[in-house]
């Protein structure tokens, strides 16, 4: 029985490991000269945008947000959205960026 605990223990240790490790935390400043009101994150080339990952937060122009985005990404593609529902996107950032200062003409600093 306690080869079992055991046993099960460590499949749930090395689990939770692989899921913290797809897991990247980025530091995003908004530098657009709008509020952002919903922040899409998805794999470059997908076509699918997957959740605002903002929730009920607001990214004020000038200010900077913290998120935790799929970190096995090679590069991502993100797009946000103003109050009237305006996107601006930005393609191709690499995965392995940790901090981004995001414009309204779709360039990106990493």
């Amino acid at each position: 029985m306690k080869k079992f605990f055991a046993a099960a223990l460590l499949v749930l240790v090395v689990l939770t490991g692989s899921i913290a490790a797809e897991a990247g935390t980025i530091t995003i400043k908004n530098s657009t000269g709008i509020d952002l009101y919903e922040i899409y994150v998805s794999g470059s080339g997908t076509g699918d945008w997957e959740e605002d990952v903002m929730g009920q937060e607001i990214l004020e122009n000038g200010q900077t947000l913290r998120l935790t985005v799929n970190g096995s990404y090679s590069k991502f593609d993100m797009r946000a959205v103003d109050g009237n529902g305006t996107a601006v996107d930005w393609f191709e950032i690499p995965g392995n960026a940790k901090s981004l200062t995001i414009y309204a003409d779709g360039t990106v600093e990493y």
